[in-house]
């Protein structure tokens, strides 16, 4: 058997499994900005969907609530929280990594936390907090424009 180069981005020379297709990395792939896009999308609603859930959950136990808002809250805290968990794992499927997802929704959380918290209790954030929520965006920017690494680069290190 004569030995090839490696494909490009892949892990495995593709002379070894002949039967098997030679892939593209995942960032060369049709569709892959598109699916990117939707899972980022998924990802931000799954984050404001829990805290949606969130609100509500603090709205069916709040301390000075009638049996009706109560059970009103329950329902609107569980269809929220599934909603989060539908959209958090459409945005897994369409993601590169779990990481990126896990970021993504976290970060989505967070602000959407804090808005919901300012518009339906009137609480305000400190400036740490803010400056907390500054460092989660840089990082997930980060995140979001680093290509994984190829299999030449790998191999150099």
């Amino acid at each position: 058997m004569a030995a090839g180069p490696p494909c490009s981005g892949a892990g495995v020379w593709a002379a070894a499994y002949p039967d098997s297709p030679a892939q593209l990395p995942a960032r060369l792939q049709a569709g892959a900005m598109r699916r990117r896009f939707w899972g980022v999308l998924d990802c931000l609603c799954a984050g404001a969907f829990g805290a949606l859930a969130a609100a509500s959950a603090k709205l069916a136990f709040g301390s000075q609530v009638n049996i009706g808002l109560c059970v009103l809250g329950l329902i609107a805290m569980a269809s929220t929280n599934s909603l989060m968990w539908t959209f958090f794992s459409r945005g897994l499927s369409f993601s590169m990594s779990s990481a990126i997802a896990s970021v993504t929704v976290t970060f989505s959380n967070i602000l959407s936390s804090a808005i919901l918290g300012y518009l339906l209790y009137g609480e305000c954030q400190e400036v740490l907090w803010w400056g907390g929520v500054f460092l989660i965006l840089c990082g997930l920017t980060l995140i979001h424009s680093k290509f994984p690494p190829t299999w030449e680069a790998s191999k150099q290190q």
